[in-house]
């Protein structure tokens, strides 16, 4: 999910949670943001072993480690999402593409 797309997911939610629900939003919103620095460090580190810059791992590693982080970092945008949806109690939109809205 795209920062802005996580940002409008996280100001939908209204400010009148629990302190349960609080730490839950907070977990989620981390675990998503951990995920996407580490990614970034990932394709940083990949671009310098494919320049041919010797790196501490062997490329297959790095890409190992990219391609499931990749499809990990899906699984906690939706979750996180799904929460959102749950803490809002409004049926998820229907949504095509992650972009920001044209203006």
């Amino acid at each position: 999910m795209n920062p802005y797309r996580l940002q409008e997911r996280l100001d939908s939610v209204p400010d009148s949670l629990d302190a349960g629900q609080r730490a839950r939003l907070a977990a989620h919103r981390s675990a998503v943001e951990e995920c996407r620095e580490r990614i970034g460090e990932l394709r940083g580190e990949l671009r310098r072993a494919l320049s041919g810059i010797d790196g501490p791992r062997p490329t297959l590693e790095i890409m190992t480690e990219l391609d499931s982080l990749e499809r990990v970092q899906q699984r906690l945008d939706s979750r996180l999402s799904d929460l959102c949806d749950e803490l809002t109690g409004q049926a998820p939109a229907v949504r095509y593409g992650d972009d920001a809205p044209l203006a």
